[in-house]
């Protein structure tokens, strides 16, 4: 048995150690481990496993630490792991460990590898993993979930998140109803849904008169809204795509598939809209629809021919 065993046995018993500190589950992988050690799961504050997860792969030993310089550990996948940590469906957290200092440290791989895959990963050594930064840990996905389901109780939330004091106001409620698309299965995300909302509700509202001015406020709100359509389990999406976008200073778009949660508040709310106003009723007076989403074309067709320029620039390129 080679020494390097004991020692990687020492990171994982320190890691499953802090998450149960935590009151979470870790979970080794028990057979075909190629690059992931195991996994953590979120436990709520009542005991109830949740289904959020994070992927982890530990290395512990001084060795890991040699290359300590001005607060940050630089640690390089070998390339079977940079591709698969990259493309993992779940946030993958690599954590050092050094025995001798009972320290250990962890940083998002999947994120930095998205971003840059031939890099270094650079763990700071302020980002230690204890009890607490386990949760932080767990977070890398979105809020943490909230367990339970009551589609009123959830509607009346939605109502009430609202972006501030404007006249043309937006609510979560909104943005969602609104953004339903693929035939109310999915629901989309962009400013230009966020415009034209305003917009439409300022024209046919008869609130011209207000300007709607978008400040910090307004951004941590679209936030609140993501984070508020993950925590209760509402749509399917690549949160770590949304922490990407924003951190290039862009809002992401995105078109998320409903789940079963998502599907279920979108039928309930369809049974109110029909209890508050029976049929018959235009087209158009229905709560419950889809919206199109289109590409827009505003070059004059002057990219459309530089396409079709490329295009056959392109075949006789491949075909010389």
């Amino acid at each position: 048995m080679s020494s390097n065993t004991f020692m990687e046995r020492r990171g994982v018993r320190k890691v499953d150690e802090l998450v149960g500190e935590a009151g979470c589950l870790w979970r080794e992988t028990p057979m075909h481990d190629v690059g992931i050690d195991g996994q953590i799961e979120y436990v709520d504050n009542q005991g109830r496993a949740t289904g959020r997860l994070v992927a982890v792969q530990i290395k512990a030993g001084p060795s890991y630490f040699s290359s300590r310089a001005d607060g940050i550990v630089r640690f390089r996948p070998n390339g079977k792991h940079r591709n698969y940590w990259a493309s993992f469906p779940v946030p993958v957290v690599v954590i050092l460990y050094h025995p001798d200092e009972d320290l250990a440290i962890w940083v998002d791989a999947r994120h930095q590898l998205r971003s840059n895959l031939s890099a270094d990963l650079q763990l700071p050594e302020s980002q230690r993993l204890d009890a607490p930064a386990v949760l932080d840990v767990l977070s890398l996905d979105g809020e943490l979930p909230v367990l339970g389901f009551d589609p009123q109780v959830l509607l009346k939330a939605m109502l009430q998140a609202a972006n501030g004091s404007h006249v043309t106001s937006l609510s979560f409620l909104d943005l969602f109803f609104h953004g339903l698309t693929d035939l109310g299965h999915s629901v989309y995300f962009g400013m230009d849904l966020v415009d034209e909302t305003v917009r439409e509700k300022d024209l046919y509202l008869e609130h011209q008169e207000e300007v709607l001015s978008w400040g910090p406020k307004d951004y941590e709100f679209i936030d609140r809204y993501v984070s508020f359509l993950l925590a209760h389990d509402l749509v399917r999406l690549d949160f770590d795509n949304w922490r990407r976008s924003a951190e290039s200073g862009m809002v992401a778009k995105f078109i998320a598939p409903l789940t079963h949660r998502g599907r279920a508040l979108v039928d309930a709310a369809k049974a109110l809209d029909k209890e508050f106003f029976p049929a018959p009723r235009e087209p158009y007076r229905v709560l419950v629809q889809e919206r199109w989403i289109r590409i827009l074309f505003r070059d004059e067709g002057e990219r459309l021919l530089h396409i079709e320029q490329f295009k056959g620039a392109l075949r006789r390129h491949l075909n010389s």
